[in-house]
């Protein structure tokens, strides 16, 4: 049976979607999660904690193109070097921006020790004992710990066999939470390596992925896709379970191209700077907010100039670092194998 590859266009509207997952993050922090931690000074009259899940989104549309991106890949170097072009130029630039903000007018709380600092490089910081520079920088690790997980698949075949791996994530999962349940703790290393509390969300993107590619595959998907429904059901409060069913509506929608109106100017502006915003946007947020606020600005307006900020910081960082940094290490990685024969 052929094989159908995901166009270009559908890929825009599945970034499209990571810069509104981006966006709501953005809303979250800026408005539920100050007022609870630090305290608008004029408190607001709304809050936006349903955007505290756009992590989740997050996670299926990586689900879905780590996938894709290893379907296309013809061996592990090739993955590793794309994964690390994509994440660490930019997240490192992030940092040192971020720095330089909290460091000058941020508040002390948002200081951290050089040691810290220094592990928080690796973007490994929180299994190596160490606070985040920007709270939202958690994410990060476990996105790291899923391309782990399916390199190792892709280098022992086991993408062939996705059905089953997928299979024993959850069954994983549902026995990591019986085990809380019942005072029987996973060591907290296994349970974070193996990302068990997330593993679903990064299962069905992979799962849709497959009801974009192998229609011949239709029932196995949908039947896949609820066993991870009930996993989260059982791993996780209901308000999880609801989440799910959102982000597999949408997902249904970009598969079967009625999310065209996410093909628009602003949608794609906003997928070409959702992964610098989100390194971008909390702690730099939080010190600009917290200094608005004490020169006698409103909270909503200081939440707006805020968001303003980090959108003009997260465009200069995507258009002046990410992408050329991005290509150059692609570039001379492909002129390396081409020296060494590898091509």
């Amino acid at each position: 049976m052929h094989k159908e590859t995901p166009s270009s266009v559908r890929l825009v509207e599945l970034d499209a979607l990571r810069g509104i997952a981006a966006m709501a993050v953005v809303a979250y922090h800026y408005t539920t999660h100050y007022a609870n931690q630090i305290g608008h000074m004029t408190p607001l009259r709304f809050g936006f904690p349903a955007g505290n899940y756009g992590v989740h989104l997050f996670f299926l549309i990586s689900g879905f193109v780590i996938f894709m991106t290893l379907e296309r890949t013809r061996n592990a170097m090739d993955f590793v070097v794309s994964r690390f072009s994509r994440l660490y130029p930019a997240y490192w630039a992030a940092m040192l921006v971020t720095g330089v903000v909290v460091y000058t007018i941020g508040m002390p709380g948002q200081r951290l020790p050089a040691w810290d600092l220094l592990l928080n490089l690796t973007m490994f910081q929180q299994i190596l004992g160490a606070e985040h520079l920007d709270g939202s920088y958690w994410t990060l690790q476990v996105e790291l710990f899923f391309y782990a997980q399916m390199l190792i698949w892709f280098i022992v075949g086991g993408l062939k066999r996705i059905h089953w791996v997928i299979a024993g994530w959850l069954l994983l999962a549902i026995l990591y939470r019986e085990g809380e349940i019942h005072h029987l703790h996973f060591s907290y290393l296994a349970r974070e390596i193996l990302i068990l509390r997330h593993i679903p969300f990064f299962a069905m993107g992979i799962l849709f992925y497959r009801l974009r590619t192998q229609p011949g595959e239709r029932l196995l998907n949908w039947a896949m896709i609820g066993f991870c429904l009930l996993a989260i059901a059982i791993i996780h409060p209901p308000v999880y379970l609801l989440v799910a069913l959102v982000c597999c509506a949408l997902f249904t929608l970009f598969i079967s191209d009625r999310l065209r109106g996410l093909k628009g100017g602003f949608f794609v502006y906003l997928g070409a700077i959702s992964y610098p915003l989100y390194l971008l946007h909390q702690a730099i947020g939080f010190a600009v907010i917290n200094r608005l606020e004490h020169v006698g600005i409103s909270s909503l307006m200081a939440c707006m100039l805020a968001a303003l900020l980090v959108v003009a910081l997260a465009t200069g960082l995507a258009y002046w670092v990410e992408r050329p940094a991005m290509r150059w290490l692609r570039t001379r990685w492909h002129q390396r194998k081409l020296r060494l024969g590898l091509v």
